[in-house]
């Protein structure tokens, strides 16, 4: 409060000073602009007036055309404007002389105008441009004396200035220099004894508040805040603790729900499959129902894969080409496949099924809804730090709405619209929870045109050394 009390102190002498000088300028210009204006109006009074008036009486210029109205009426606007920045009750009186003079000039010529009109004889205009030239020179002695007044007022008020300018600038800076001292002892007193030392304890609070639990108080130096020192650093370290032991709770706890979910998905897939094969063994074609059950049973030993979260590519392509498999024999024609991925990439370590929810949904959600043959292609590359892979159809596809609700479905982190699907959903939530991405799956689609879904996912992603597959059944 002190502090304040003297920066008031020190601003309100300032901003009153400042308004002096303002004012005072302002009036120091304005008579500045009159002197101006005034020795204006002198140049045209001496020579404007008479010379216009004589080119008339002279013949030089017939009096309709003449411009001596003019400028008289200008000569008119300018005593108006002096008259109202006249600073004193002086200068007001000299220019309703001049203005009064001015009239008479007017009345002059206007009877020039009528003895012209009438044909009156030359002297007699002649004589009124004598009395004219009298009146131009008594105006133009008005207009002096205004001159001169005001030549005189401008001194005086530059006078006054340059006394309260000199006056004012050394009592403010002697009152400024006394104001800058007092404010520095007093703020490196405050500052060393008390202000620092909760400064330091208030920043660390509002860092605690805003998430940082590392931050540590240094020892203070007064011994009146050690306690409160210690209970701070105590308290960041213990949130800190908790706060991890809790994220990582939720996120055995959002796997453990990921894994129910995907073996909730398997049954359905394993049942169809079984009834396919039974299919198969009826009608007699044998070789098909071994077909279709290596390639069943391959499905799932690349499913377990020894309870690893994280595969190579190369087991993750196999996974898809067996579930693909399967699903030819089911539809036959119908389905058409395309896996390209570079040779490359293979040994790239990801986390595993992310690829055949995607088929899946491209089957049911695209080509078997259009009840036509349709193609389902996956491809795959490494573009920068991210592995591209990238599945697509050809079948329904989805219209505008429905590709922006199945966006905002999949951007949410609480259970999914049911329409959105669960193994899409299942997809992007293990990419989120194990990769910690938010951008590692996309979605483009065009209704009747077909669908694309790209995982975008990082390649320096750290893993543990993979065993090879096993070709015993697991």
């Amino acid at each position: 409060m002190t502090n304040i009390v003297f920066i008031l102190a020190t601003l309100v002498p300032l901003l009153i000073s400042t308004l002096y000088y303002n004012i005072t300028l302002n009036q120091y210009e304005g008579i500045i602009e009159n002197v101006y204006g005034a020795n204006s109006l002198s140049t045209r009074l001496r020579g404007d007036i008479y010379t216009t008036i004589w080119n008339v009486v002279a013949g030089k210029t017939e009096f309709k055309d003449g411009s001596q109205y003019e400028l008289i009426g200008r000569i008119q606007s300018r005593l108006d404007e002096l008259e109202k920045n006249a600073t004193s009750a002086d200068n007001g009186y000299l220019i309703q002389v001049a203005r009064n003079a001015l009239e008479t000039i007017a009345g002059y010529v206007d009877k020039i105008g009528a003895n012209i009109a009438s044909n009156q004889p030359v002297f007699e205009n002649e004589r009124l441009l004598g009395e004219i030239g009298s009146v131009g020179e008594l105006l133009y002695d008005v207009i002096q004396k205004f001159v001169a007044s005001e030549m005189e007022l401008a001194y005086e008020q530059n006078a006054i200035m340059q006394r309260s300018i000199d006056l004012m600038t050394l009592l403010q800076i002697a009152f400024f220099a006394s104001i800058l001292i007092f404010l520095f002892l007093n703020f490196q007193s405050l500052n060393r004894n008390v202000n620092l030392p909760i400064y330091r304890l208030k920043a660390m609070a509002s860092r605690i508040a805003q998430g940082d639990l590392t931050i540590r108080a240094e020892k203070p130096e007064i011994s009146e805040l050690d306690d409160l020192t210690m209970s701070l650093n105590t308290m960041a370290g213990k949130l800190g603790e908790l706060i991890q032991q809790n994220v990582q709770k939720q996120r055995n706890l959002q796997k453990a729900e990921m894994k129910v979910l995907q073996a909730q998905i398997a049954p359905h897939f394993l049942y169809n499959t079984l009834d396919t094969i039974v299919s198969l063994a009826e009608d007699g074609q044998n070789e098909g129902v071994a077909t279709m059950t290596f390639a069943l049973s391959n499905f799932f030993r690349l499913s377990l894969s020894k309870g690893r979260d994280w595969v190579t590519l190369q087991e993750e392509k196999s996974h898809v080409e067996s579930y693909l498999a399967i699903q030819k024999m089911r539809y036959g024609a119908i389905l058409e496949y395309d896996i390209d991925i570079a040779a490359d990439i293979l040994d790239t370590s990801m986390l595993k099924i992310l690829l055949q929810p995607l088929v899946e949904n491209a089957i049911y959600h695209g080509i078997k809804k259009t009840r036509r043959p349709g193609l389902v292609r996956l491809t795959g590359e490494a573009q920068g730090d991210r592995l591209v892979l990238t599945v697509e159809d050809d079948g329904l596809g989805m219209k505008e709405e429905e590709l922006e609700q199945l966006r905002h479905d999949l951007s949410r982190s609480d259970a999914p619209n049911p329409g959105a699907g669960f193994g899409l959903y299942n997809v992007c939530k293990r990419i989120r929870l194990f990769y910690e991405i938010e951008d590692g799956l996309s979605i483009e689609s065009e209704y009747n045109k077909g669908c694309r879904v790209i995982l975008r996912l990082p390649l320096d992603r750290p893993s543990a050394p993979l065993p090879e597959p096993s070709t015993e059944g697991d």
